[in-house]
């Protein structure tokens, strides 16, 4: 009996009924399938084998091997199969799809990118669907590997093919919302519209390329960009920058957009450009350093680790995996090299007596491993470690592992540092503004930049040629991975560059929708209208614009009329000041403006906000006390809240936003997921019990133990990363997934 309707779409994907297309190789995929469903991977191979000899181009036999294959991890064959398909069958989108994945898998996300774009041009637009997944795929890995331009246009095309996915679109919010993922990443560049003294030829062709970048064919529309550039009509460069941007080639799209930042002259929209490129900009091969492993093989493994950690230049930081990459990676012993003696406890002075680490030593029970950077003080580093070795290494030269390479701009800017034990949060507050001082206003003007044909700020300064590019690079470094830097650590930089800070906003006729997202810290938000007011509050809290954010809200505070006309929400308003003044350190203010709220909030809101108040106290306390004075707090308002409907879901969120609780996948059950309470359930146990709550006990939902199905509400997950709007502190430092795009570097952090 034939297992596949006879008139039902062919499940080859070619459109067709199954009767007119596969059903003749019907028999052979069954097979195959029951095989592989058994574990039998081979014998499935086989089978379709055979049937691929009596009919060699069937796209299902095609498509069940390819897909055998990718499931087998054997992605790398599969390929040549799905190229055979869409080779025969160019509007197969199954397959096209299929072959972005492998690409994925096996070549990484730009080749998978430009598979996408080929699917995307030679399929049916009412057969994208399948493609819309891969788009899916393709922009959550650009998102982890912090390639976040062409991540979103990914994600913003998947959401296009699939409106009713809501999952899409809060990728595309995670992003938006990262406080570290610098504005001129994650503004939604538009393509620029023709010129309005275009021909009619040139000016239909320019609207067909719009048309074909705005429905994701950014190949094609790069293209037509690229033969309108070569007739010198401006705005094509721009749009072919961009276009190239969002297909993942990054030097193609610098090369396009910084020629059109060079017809535009010194404007504030090429700033934004260029500081776009230093930000995607592929550091060449002059600009990187090599970070080396130098590997001895140990005679003596306690005479090295008795002399090392009888040091106070040398810092034991325990046990580690050689490779943290890798989870089946042996532990080493791991020391740090300084550059000085560890400072005494207690030590409060100035940042330039405390020790920075120049290097580890990873002492494992055969070999012993120099871990360094090749910056020009490898060689003095070796002959230090060399020394301190003696004989417990043999004098024959080394083992060289180049374990990767790093931008050496980036390099210079880092400091890895070992502050004294015992400070208090004050004094570690000066001391890091201190040696963020040093970096941005002594370091950094004296670091040669690829963005400066590696000359170093002060000399193209000197020289007067790079008044954009300076103008750019100034502006990221006041972003400040999203916390911008202190207002007077720029000054003098600027002054000695001679390079002004951006013009302020016009407060008048800005049109906040439209504005650079890079722009809306220079709009003055005391001189704005109500509605203006509100629309940059609402802008910059969507896109975690910290400065713009911060100003906005204070002025919101000082119209309370305005507060309460219900444009925003009070609570919000008062949250996100209180967690920005955590983000600095001054937890006095935090707490003020938590009491501020609450005093200035109508009676009508109170009942129900009661909950988010107490536990926006409470995650604040997590900030900034131990766990012995904020779980009691935390205890207290489970007793107070889990029983009622109408605070449990604040109560569940929040919970989930400290990582206090968890879905876990049922272990039993396929596709269901139960609730993790064991990380409450221990903080509870040591903490809870000293104080009392009102009935005496701590709750149901603080006492049951171990993994418990939740009966009220299902929540969102949450996260360490604090966003605007969530009310969860601030993370700490960025997350994952830098791979190997340049990063980012924070002075001084």
């Amino acid at each position: 009996m034939a297992e596949v309707d006879p008139y039902a779409p062919c499940p080859c994907g070619s459109g067709q009924k199954f009767k007119w297309c596969c059903q003749k190789v019907e028999v052979f995929a069954t097979k195959a399938e029951r095989l592989q469903a058994g574990g039998q991977l081979e014998l499935a191979l086989q089978a379709l084998d055979e049937g691929l000899r009596k009919h060699p181009d069937n796209a299902w036999l095609l498509v069940r091997k390819a897909l055998a294959l990718v499931q087998g991890e054997r992605s790398a064959e599969a390929r040549p199969v799905l190229e055979r398909i869409v080779q025969a069958q160019p509007a197969h989108a199954g397959a096209h799809a299929l072959l972005t994945r492998v690409l994925l898998e096996t070549e990484g996300p730009a080749p998978a990118a430009a598979q996408l774009q080929r699917g995307l041009a030679a399929v049916p637009r009412e057969q994208w669907p399948p493609l819309a997944y891969m788009a899916q795929l393709v922009g959550t890995l650009l998102g982890r590997i912090g390639d976040f331009p062409p991540a979103i246009k990914h994600l913003e095309l998947a959401e296009a093919i699939l409106p009713d996915d809501r999952m899409l679109a809060s990728s595309v919010e995670m992003i938006e919302r990262d406080p570290t993922v610098a504005p001129w990443l994650k503004d939604r560049d538009a393509p620029s519209p023709p010129p309005a003294d275009l021909d009619e030829p040139a000016l239909g062709r320019f609207r067909a390329a719009l048309e074909q970048a705005e429905a994701g064919l950014w190949a094609r529309a790069a293209t037509a960009f690229e033969a309108l550039t070569a007739e010198g009509i401006a705005g094509a460069d721009r749009n072919l920058g961009f276009c190239k941007l969002w297909m993942v080639d990054e030097a193609g799209a610098v090369a396009a957009l910084r020629r059109h930042v060079a017809r535009l002259g010194e404007t504030e929209e090429a700033v934004d450009i260029e500081a776009l490129c230093q930000l995607v900009a592929l550091a060449g091969p002059d600009d990187l350093v090599e970070h080396v492993q130098l590997i001895w093989p140990l005679r003596d493994r306690e005479a090295l680790l008795a002399t090392l950690k009888g040091r106070k230049d040398v810092l034991d930081e325990g046990r580690a995996p050689i490779d943290p990459n890798d989870p089946e990676s042996f532990e080493v012993d791991e020391l740090a090299l300084l550059d000085r003696p560890v400072a005494p406890s207690g030590t409060t002075g100035h940042v330039g007596e405390i020790p920075r680490i120049v290097g580890r030593v990873l002492v494992g029970h055969e070999i012993a491993v120099l871990d360094a950077h090749d910056d020009g003080r490898l060689d003095a580093l070796t002959d230090r470690f060399r020394e301190l070795a003696g004989a417990t290494i043999p004098p024959a030269h080394p083992k060289t592992k180049v374990v990767g390479k790093v931008a050496r701009a980036d390099l210079a800017l880092q400091s890895e540092w070992v502050p004294p034990e015992g400070i208090d949060e004050a004094t570690s507050r000066r001391l890091n503004l201190e040696e963020q001082r040093r970096i941005v206003q002594e370091i950094w003007p004296k670091t040669p930049m690829p963005f400066l044909n590696g000359r170093t700020p002060e000399q193209a300064a000197a020289a007067g040629d790079a008044r954009v590019p300076l103008r750019a690079a100034l502006r990221i470094l006041e972003f400040g991975g999203g916390r911008p830097l202190e207002p007077d650590l720029l000054g003098p930089v600027r002054q000695r560059l001679g390079v002004a800070p951006e013009p302020e906003v016009d407060p008048e006729t800005v049109d906040i929708a439209r504005l650079h997202l890079s722009r809306l810290d220079r709009v003055p938000a005391d001189r704005l209208d109500d509605d203006r007011l509100v629309a940059l509050y609402q802008r910059a809290r969507e896109a975690s614009i910290i400065g713009a954010m911060e100003r906005a809200a204070n002025e919101l505070v000082r119209r309370p009329t305005l507060l309460a006309r219900g444009d925003v929400e009070r609570f919000a308003v008062y949250a996100d000041l209180a967690n920005l003044a955590m983000v600095r350190g001054d937890t006095e203010a935090a707490f003020e403006w938590v009491r501020r709220g609450r005093r200035d909030e109508p009676g009508a809101d109170r009942p129900r906000n009661a909950s988010r108040w107490d536990l926006l106290e409470v995650r604040l306390r997590a900030r900034s006390e131990g766990p012995e004075s904020w779980v009691p707090h935390l205890a207290a308002a489970i007793e107070r809240f889990s029983e009622d409907e109408t605070h449990r879901e604040v109560l569940f969120s929040s919970l989930m936003e400290m990582g206090l609780i968890q879905f876990l996948p049922d272990p039993d059950r396929r596709g269901r997921l139960l609730l993790d309470s064991r990380a409450l359930q221990a903080l509870l146990a040591e903490y809870g019990p000293r104080v009392t709550t009102a009935s005496g006990t701590l709750g149901v939902s603080a006492t049951k133990g171990d993994i418990w199905t939740p009966g009220g509400p299902s929540g969102a997950g949450g996260g360490a990363i604090w966003t605007p709007g969530s009310g969860a502190p601030p993370a700490a430092t960025p997350g994952e997934g830098e791979g190997d795009k340049p990063r980012l570097i924070i002075p001084g952090r």
